[in-house]
């Protein structure tokens, strides 16, 4: 039997008020488990998640409601209010705020959820999934942890244990439903706005960019539909493109068996499902819009269900190892910045053309080399004038 709204949104209410009690008592000592729903036998779809370290713990809920909205919907999603500095901290991200509740439409396929993690201690934390019996037994829920490379399947698994410190970057988890594709978890720099440990999100922070993937026009002429507004933490577009091929030297453009837009988070760590497979190995490109693109020097290896690359630990991690990118301090590598006309090389075109017809303008440009929304002195003589005379080292 449908559910009439009102019933829903009644359930929803009582589900926000009972959560707003655990929240605030997450102020005194550690809760006990209870279950929140036992008499709600009316909500499906339903995964309550639950952070418990330091002597606290902390909750939050993604529910699936036909009449939900994708973004902020006041009649069934509630703000996540954060508790004190010593206890953990989770909750889903969505492009306008955190929430502590959220309702979503549909269960879709590798439809994922993005969660925000952050901590007052540096110990031993889990995270812990229940109300799993309001799914249909065919319904898939996996906890991808991107900082660790960890994916668990939560209906064989439901508690997942793992260190986390006060330093480490806030978006560190997703909760993927209906997981069919390869999870590939690519960590790169880009030397613009990085500002170590991380990347500044100058550009999400300034409303600069766009919903749409940037990369449907030359030079690299992708006609994906990528489609998203941008969550807090994410600091730009950028493209994806895996190839097959038995070495790096030999993985041309045509072996690309693969193209994806995505973001590009603070961290480095960029995460995208493919389907695609691979007869040789599989190598992996980046591109960026005015940043040199990079290849991976070793084949890209998969463990635990996800295909994993990390660029920025060291010269020969990409190919051609410090021609290819550059040492952004404290043995950290990143991503080449200067080439503000995205043509392979850094050269006096980058200055007298691009930034100098944007020079005072603020935006989403090609010539803001720092991603910091303005193009400017900095973009060039910080960025441009250092890099000139390199060029792309991605086999053609």
């Amino acid at each position: 039997m449908k559910i009439s709204k009102t019933k829903r949104t009644l359930e929803s209410l009582i589900l926000i008020l009972l959560f707003t009690v655990t929240t605030l008592n997450i102020h005194g000592q550690l809760l006990k488990k209870f279950d929140y729903f036992k008499d709600l036998k009316t909500i499906d779809n339903l995964l309550k998640l639950t952070a418990i370290g330091n002597g606290y713990s902390d909750q939050t809920i993604v529910v699936f409601i036909p009449d939900a909205t994708p973004g902020f919907d006041p009649a069934y999603d509630a703000y996540k209010l954060t508790g004190i500095y010593e206890a953990p901290q989770l909750y889903s991200i969505i492009p306008c705020c955190k929430l502590a509740v959220n309702a979503l439409p549909a269960i879709e396929t590798n439809l994922y959820v993005q969660f925000g993690f952050d901590v007052g201690a540096q110990t031993s934390y889990t995270i812990s999934a229940t109300e799993l019996y309001t799914f249909d037994p065919s319904t898939t829920i996996h906890l991808f942890d991107i900082q660790d490379n960890v994916l668990v399947d939560l209906k064989t698994d439901s508690v997942y244990t793992f260190n986390a410190s006060p330093d480490d970057y806030s978006l560190r988890f997703r909760v993927y439903f209906n997981l069919v594709s390869q999870l590939l978890n690519v960590k790169v720099n880009l030397e613009g706005p990085y500002n170590g440990p991380y990347m500044k999100t100058n550009l999400k922070a300034g409303g600069y960019i766009p919903i749409s993937q940037p990369y449907n026009t030359s030079p690299w002429g992708y006609s994906g539909t990528e489609s998203s507004e941008a969550f807090t933490g994410v600091v730009d577009w950028i493209l994806v493109e895996l190839r097959d091929a038995t070495d790096a030297a030999s993985a041309t453009g045509g072996t690309m068996i693969e193209r994806q837009a995505a973001f590009l988070l603070g961290s480095g760590n960029c995460v995208i499902e493919f389907s695609s497979s691979y007869s040789n190995n599989l190598y992996v490109v980046i591109w960026h819009r005015n940043h040199l693109p990079v290849l991976t020097a070793n084949s890209v290896l998969i463990a635990g269900g996800v295909h994993s690359y990390d660029f920025t630990t060291g010269a020969g991690q990409a190919y051609n190892g410090t021609l290819a990118h550059k040492d952004l301090g404290g043995g950290v590598y990143g991503m080449v910045a200067g080439d503000a006309d995205a043509n392979g090389t850094i050269n006096s075109d980058d200055k007298t053309t691009s930034w100098s017809n944007s020079a005072g303008k603020s935006g989403y440009l090609q010539s803001d080399l720092d991603l910091d929304g303005q193009t400017d002195n900095p973009d060039k003589n910080d960025v441009w004038l250092l890099n000139q005379g390199k060029s792309s080292q991605v086999p053609n």
